[in-house]
This record gives C-alpha cells, structure tokens and sequence, in this order.
C-alpha cells in the first residue's frame, strides 16, 4: 500500500452494482458522493466505483465500473444467480482496489468480509444510509467490528437500530448527516405561491401519499383554494402505473371534481435543475412517510429553501426538523390535515419556521460541514488501520 504523496488519502467509493453515478437516474448514495468528494479534491484522491453510467449524465467525478457489469447484468436476470452478482461485480474490481488506502462502502455490509477474505490490507468505512444491520446479532455485529475501521450512519435512529447489541461495533459508529447545496437549495420568496402544499418522493404506499391525499381533503373543507403538487415517481427517472398510483389519482381524481385544479401531478423530477424550484414556490412542504425514514433528505432541502416542513414522527426525521418544523402522525390524517390548515393560516409562523430551518441547515447540513466531519472519519479510519497493521508486524 505505498503512497506517491503521503499528504493525501486514497478511497475508492462503492456503490451498490446497480446505482448509476448520476444525478437523474442516480439516487441518495450517488448524490452524497459527488457532494462530499468534490469538495475533498485538495486533501483526497477518490475514485468512484458504480453501474455503468452514460458520459451526458454522470456526475463530473472520476468514475469507472468493474469489468464484470454486462455479466452482472445479465446474472440479474436470473433467479437462481441474481443473489451472487454483486459479488462477482466486486471479485472483479478487486485488483483495482488494492493501492487504495480506504474503500468507502455505501449500504453493503457483507462487502466487508468478502474485502478482507479477498485479501485487501487498508482501511475499511461501511457507510449506511438504510437499516441493513437492525436485524444482525450480537455476534455478527462483534464479528464486523473487528473487520473493519468506521461505520458511519446518516442518523442517531439509525444508529440506535443496532449499535446497543454491540459495544465493539458501537464504538466504531458515527454519525454524518446528509446534506444540502445551498447554491442550489436556497430560498426565492418572490417566487412563492400561496396556499401550495409540495410533496416530493418515491411514488409509493410507505412514503404516505395517499394519507397526504386524505388529509388534503379535510384542508379544502377549510381552505378551498388550496393547492396539492404531488412530484416522483415509482422509480429513479422511471414511472410505473402501480395499482397503489392508481388508487391515489383515483382518490384525487373525485377530489378535482368538486375543486378543479386542486392536485397537479408532477412526475419524476431533476433534482438539480427542476426540484429547487418547487421547494420555492411552495408554501408548506409536506413529508407523510409511514415507514422510518433513515434520514428524510427533502425535508432538509426544503428548509434550505425557506419553506416549513409538516413532516412524519418517524425514524430520523425529527432529528432534521429539530425546532424548524411541525411533527405529526401520518396515520392521524384528521391532525395531519389540522396542522397543515393552521399553518396555511399562519404567514408569521411559516415565515418563523421558514427562518430557523434555513439557519439549521446552514449550520449543520451544508455539504462544507458534512465534508470536514467525513474528512476527519477517513483520517481516522487510515491512521486507526496503519496504526494494527504497524502493530501486527512488530508482534510477528
């Protein structure tokens, strides 16, 4: 693991086989690599490992795939093979991934054993941004900490989900929120629209857009012209008209009956080019996931737009919100539609919210602060893995 310039951390950063490194047909873990990592161009030399991604629409970053894709591909198709493509997707790379001094592993525990099985000597950092350990035992867990240097997770729920079953892995975990860009996330007042409430997410049932629509309904019984703008899609730049999406135009459907033009479907957005722009415009932004959110990305990208939050009790996203937004049950669409009619109602209190979210983000989801808290794991990770290895050799 010889180094030209001892000045600078080498990583490679992996992301799932099958995540494109780009910002439309990318997701989370491809966004949160190019933000951090080109803004470490001075102190890291990071190369991004990732499905095969078109010239026109990858990230400016250096990125390469393993040689192994179009088998790995085609291994998807396949039932009985499907469980080892990833696999074979890392074999392949492995010879590529020995001079780097960390490998940044996004979501795949079990790379970890199959890294050091393969051999590799450096640091090790599993990045997670989903439950993937919730349901690994405490031997399983004590087993990963010893194989690796760092874990780092986007928030304390997330954290808590496994690390009180296992001191060794606990004392190995961080947390480093996700972030926003706030040249493109930024508030534009003169572009805001009255009464519009914004919903923005995968296009399925757990994220809670029908108990939005439900309780939407109960909003009209008070603010008549109200406004619903419902953006995404059941997949990353893709759209399929599920049985669930078509219940929830169906349910919205009777809705526009009775108050034309209330609900506007918006369909899968850039979240570069097209994204901001909602946030602006709206004036509350709406997040009714049921399930437990690891984080809630767009509830942070809306408070950096100004824009309140009436945002789900679960998983991470109270951690986001803080003081700078409304909790609420998404179950509970008679209080979920109340809080969203008293704050339509309310121009101070959302011009209040819209002001101290926008100075929570700046504080601590800007991507500059996400940068130097991931800069001193990847330094600690290092010096921690050179440090055993030091040792290692003087006990033989």
């Amino acid at each position: 693991m010889e180094r030209e310039d001892q000045g600078r951390i080498r990583v490679a950063v992996l992301l799932s086989s099958g995540e494109q490194f780009s910002a439309y047909f990318g997701g989370a873990l491809a966004r949160w690599t190019y933000e951090v990592y080109r803004g470490l161009a001075s102190q890291v030399d990071a190369q991004v490992f990732g499905f095969p991604t078109a010239p026109a629409d990858r990230y400016p970053l250096s990125h390469a795939t393993s040689s192994a894709s179009v088998i790995c591909r085609a291994m998807a198709q396949i039932p009985l093979l499907r469980r080892y493509e990833e696999e074979v997707w890392l074999r392949a790379l492995l010879r590529r991934l020995r001079v780097f001094d960390v490998i940044h592993i996004h979501n795949r525990p079990q790379w970890i054993h199959l890294l050091r099985h393969l051999g590799y000597q450096g640091a090790l950092v599993l990045h997670l941004q989903n439950d993937h350990l919730g349901h690994w035992s405490t031997v399983m867990l004590d087993e990963l900490a010893g194989q690796l240097e760092s874990v780092a997770v986007c928030s304390g729920y997330l954290r808590d989900t496994f690390a009180s079953r296992s001191s060794a892995i606990a004392s190995k975990t961080r947390v480093v929120f996700n972030g926003v860009n706030p040249e493109v996330f930024s508030p534009r007042e003169e572009t805001r629209q009255s009464k519009t409430i914004f919903f923005v997410g995968r296009f399925e049932s757990e994220k809670g857009v029908m108990q939005l629509v439900q309780a939407f309904a109960r909003v009209l019984g008070t603010h008549g012209d109200a406004r619903l703008v419902i953006g995404g899609a059941t997949g990353f730049g893709t759209h399929q008209e599920t049985p669930y999406v078509r219940e929830v135009r169906a349910q919205a459907a009777r809705l526009i009956e009775c108050h034309p033009g209330c609900i506007e479907f918006v369909g899968y957005l850039h979240h570069d080019r097209d994204l901001p722009g909602w946030f602006q415009k709206a004036t509350i932004f709406a997040c009714p996931s049921l399930f437990q959110e690891p984080f809630g990305l767009v509830n942070a990208e809306a408070m950096a737009c100004g824009t309140p939050v009436v945002g789900s009790n679960r998983g991470g996203i109270p951690e986001v919100l803080g003081d700078a937004g409304i909790l609420v049950d998404p179950n509970d669409t008679n209080g979920f539609a109340d809080e969203l009619s008293r704050l339509l109602a309310q121009p101070e209190r959302r011009a209040q919210l819209g002001n101290v979210g926008l100075k929570r983000v700046r504080e601590r989801f800007d991507w500059q602060v996400i940068g130097r808290d991931w800069t001193a794991l990847l330094a600690d990770a290092n010096a921690a893995r050179r440090s055993e290895m030091s040792r290692n050799q003087l006990a033989m």
